[in-house]
């Protein structure tokens, strides 16, 4: 596995160099950048895999480095960890709306980001073992999406039955809520994978890093309130800021 910061500041970048080099040698730096320009110039080439992020970067934030790969369809790492020296609420809770697996405050301690690389190493591995064990789609099953389950069984679903899916246990585990029954299926892969598996099927829209929603179902959406309601689906959905914006556009054709 290798890395890539995205750090400003030389100090603590040069620290987590230095950190992970004898912590973790093992691993490799793939790169670094000191600039919001420079991160959206590279990482999308170098395709790290782990991405260590300082969320302030000058007159952008990581935020929006992560909004650009998305909505320009550039690679970005499945794997990433925020370094801040923000330690309110808000602030915290708005890098959680974009799937993290750590959030490291400022100064950096290095028994924490010993227990994050660990964390992002296992999560390494568990992806290397579904791509290697993933079943390859045969032309028949083009409609129907394979669910991995918690115990290996295997479950088909039609891809039209599918309302929404939505990441739970702190993103270990996928809840698949469907129009065959009222109880969502429980599926042991956790959201990202999902998203690629049906980045083909256009319906399928992300209105927040934890929810997948089947718009052919969409029934109403209130900007205002960020709400979504389906058809066949009784309660109300909610929109991140970031989502129900992209959705609006999505809705007004832009």
């Amino acid at each position: 596995m290798n890395y890539y910061i995205v750090e400003d500041q030389s100090d603590p970048r040069e620290l987590i160099q230095k950190y992970l080099s004898e912590d973790f040698p093992q691993l490799s730096m793939a790169g670094y950048s000191d600039s919001y320009s420079s991160a959206l110039k590279q990482i999308p080439v170098i395709k790290p895999d782990l991405l260590l992020l300082d969320i302030n970067l000058g007159s952008h934030d990581a935020y929006h480095l992560l909004d650009q790969f998305q909505s320009n369809r550039f690679f970005c790492p499945k794997l990433i960890i925020f370094i801040s020296a923000y330690v309110d609420s808000d602030r915290i809770l708005k890098a959680f709306e974009y799937y993290p697996l750590r959030y490291i405050t400022k100064p950096i301690d290095r028994s924490k980001l010993q227990v994050s690389i660990d964390q992002a190493i296992h999560q390494f591995n568990l992806i290397q073992q579904i791509d290697e064990n993933r079943i390859p789609i045969r032309s028949f099953q083009k409609n129907k999406l394979r669910i991995p389950k918690i115990r290996g069984e295997i479950e088909i679903l039609d891809i039209e039955h599918i309302l929404f899916l939505q990441s739970s246990h702190e993103g270990q585990v996928t809840k698949i809520f469907h129009t065959l029954s009222p109880s969502p299926i429980l599926s042991s892969r956790h959201l990202g994978y999902f998203k690629d598996v049906l980045s083909e099927h256009r319906h399928f829209f992300s209105i927040s890093q934890s929810t997948l929603v089947n718009l052919n179902y969409l029934k109403s959406y209130t900007h205002q309130t960020k709400t979504i309601q389906l058809y066949k689906w009784s309660e109300t959905l909610l929109a991140s800021r970031r989502g129900g914006e992209e959705l609006k556009r999505w809705l007004c054709g832009e």
